[in-house]
């Protein structure tokens, strides 16, 4: 079983060459395949990370559209009674700020209530959301004693006006006579 020299003899295993051909192709065709998927990979796992980062921008601008949508809410609560300037608002949203958080009413609510019984508002807000003092009668409009005068009393229609000179519908001695009157005179 074994040869002269002492080694094992050799199995047969001669593979023809179409066989080894074909299994090199395929081989190759899935290495091919097998980077294309990678590469696939690779992008789609930048795209789920661009859509995370998309997903967390979109979660922060929605937050701080809802957190603007209350502040113009309380802006406009506050507009209806009457807390327009920007010092008396700051200063309101604190006095609604230092309410018990237990009990708390929503801001537009408790302005609300403040208006309708400024005593029971905190001192700082009182004097601006007092009722305005109810508006005096008008008089009436009393007549002067003489009317204004009429600025066109005398005036007269004028009549005499001077018409346009129209020189292409002069002869040639109208044009000569109106020319000699105004020779040496200056226009301008």
């Amino acid at each position: 079983m074994s040869d002269d020299n002492g080694t094992p003899p050799q199995a047969d295993n001669h593979v023809p060459y179409q066989r080894f051909s074909k299994v090199v192709e395929q081989r190759a065709a899935l290495e091919a395949r097998v980077a294309e998927l990678e590469a696939e990979a690779q992008r789609l796992q930048e795209r789920a990370a661009t859509a995370d980062t998309l997903s967390q921008q979109v979660q922060h601008w929605q937050t701080q559209a809802q957190q603007f949508e209350q502040n113009l809410g309380n802006y406009q609560a506050a507009a209806r009674v009457g807390v327009t300037d920007p010092e008396l608002y700051e200063a309101a949203q604190w006095a609604h700020s230092r309410l018990p958080e237990q009990d708390r009413p929503s801001f537009a609510d408790a302005l609300q209530a403040w208006k309708s019984d400024p005593s029971a508002a905190p001192l700082v807000l009182r004097p601006h959301l007092q009722p305005a003092p109810a508006p005096a009668a008008p008089q009436a409009a009393q007549p002067s004693a003489q009317p204004a005068p009429n600025p066109n009393n005398g005036a007269q229609a004028f009549a005499e006006a001077p018409k346009a000179l129209d020189v292409m519908s002069m002869d040639l001695e109208q044009y000569k006579a109106h020319r000699d009157r105004f020779k040496g005179t200056s226009l301008i």
